[in-house]
């Protein structure tokens, strides 16, 4: 009778810590899925300090950055395609044949960044260079190509490694090819803080470190 209540026990530590694991592997996941909206992108190395902008991206310097902007576009453009990208309504728009929402836009930032966009003008002008064309703002609407802004190679973050002090979580891992899971060209450690968005439990990032092997 005492072995198998013995047994019995074993059994159970056993099924919690399998829980236990499991419910780790499932907060990793949504926590790559989290980074993988930057890298994605095509932002490696970005934090919400000041500072000058070298092979860093200081977004404290200005919340209005065109890079900002920049990630809200293309965010849509990778996920959200059938929801915020339209056709631009005047057939023969010089801008580009695509539009999306000022709003759109500045959602996806507030969203990811928890940062608000308040001046679409690009620091003064109505333009500014995307990934392959330029970006005009008509005052509600920025008309781009939407073809040039999916990343030929993308890559996501794999969370390896979560620690938490004073309500920061420090999340590291790998970055790889979405084609390729073997190609991982380099290793990322992120900051991100908990933060609420349309009554979900999601975060807001603080920074973005890459290093590239």
């Amino acid at each position: 009778m005492k072995r198998k209540l013995f047994s019995g026990a074993l059994i159970l530590v056993l099924a919690v810590m399998a829980l236990g694991a499991s419910r780790q592997s499932s907060e990793y996941r949504r926590m790559g899925i989290f980074l993988s909206n930057f890298t994605e992108a095509g932002l490696y190395n970005f934090d919400l300090e000041e500072g000058d902008m070298d092979s860093i991206l200081h977004f404290g310097n200005n919340p209005n950055s065109a890079e900002l902007i920049r990630f809200g576009i293309i965010h849509n453009v990778i996920n959200n395609p059938k929801t915020t990208i339209k056709r631009c309504p005047d057939r023969h728009c010089e801008y580009g044949r695509d539009i999306i929402s000022g709003a759109s836009a500045a959602a996806s930032v507030r969203k990811y960044f928890d940062l608000r966009i308040n001046n679409h003008t690009f620091s003064g002008s109505d333009t500014f260079d995307g990934p392959d064309a330029e970006v005009y703002y008509d005052g509600r609407n920025y008309h781009i190509n939407a073809a040039d802004w999916r990343p030929e190679t993308v890559y996501y973050a794999e969370v390896q490694d979560v620690s938490s002090s004073r309500g920061i979580i420090t999340m590291t891992g790998e970055l790889y090819n979405l084609r390729d899971k073997q190609d991982r060209p380099g290793t990322f450690t992120a900051t991100a803080r908990p933060h609420v968005w349309d009554d979900k439990d999601t975060w807001a990032i603080l920074s973005l470190y890459t290093e590239w092997r």
